[in-house]
């Protein structure tokens, strides 16, 4: 049987008063459990927001080891989607993947139509997140971006930290 209860009388086996969940301890979380997905304004303070929410997340997964490379990634992530497309809503998301941490951001900055144009926006955004490939190359982790298809909207960039080559970076920084 599993340890997380449900207030949902029909889900819940013995139906009990829903003050009685309140008092049970949280469930030890995992770094497994990882998965977090977050809606942020593209406006400059939302790295803070986004840093923010990475920390405590990570934090509360046992995986303070990794806050560093973390939590510049995530910045510098957001800090590109919010130039691209200020004041639209973007998406980031955390979670754990094969053995490491996997920050994903997602902007509706869609495809421009000459390939040209396309291609200088493509080179823009990769030569503003240098610092995260720099980051992520001595995490011994990865990086991508995912343009958008011709019928989709928006690009989602990625970053894949080991947590053994990121928590060897942090340990170097201090």
């Amino acid at each position: 049987m599993s340890s997380l209860v449900s207030l949902c009388p029909t889900v819940t086996p013995n139906p009990t008063d829903p003050a009685d969940h309140l008092s049970a301890a949280p469930s030890t979380r995992t770094p497994e459990s990882l998965a977090y997905s977050y809606a942020i304004p593209g406006e400059p303070h939302a790295v803070a927001i986004a840093r923010t929410s990475v920390h405590n997340a990570l934090a509360a997964h046992g995986l303070a080891d990794l806050l560093p490379p973390a939590l510049q990634a995530t910045g510098e992530l957001v800090a590109c989607a919010a130039l691209f497309e200020p004041g639209q809503v973007l998406y980031l998301s955390v979670g754990w993947q094969q053995e490491g941490v996997r920050i994903v951001v997602w902007d509706p900055h869609t495809r421009h139509v000459d390939p040209d144009s396309s291609a200088k926006c493509a080179a823009r955004r990769n030569k503003m997140l240098y610092l995260l490939a720099c980051v992520v190359h001595e995490c011994k982790g990865s990086w991508g971006m995912i343009r958008p298809a011709p019928a989709r909207e928006g690009t989602r960039v990625w970053v894949n930290l080991p947590r053994q080559g990121a928590a060897d970076y942090a340990a170097a920084l201090c």
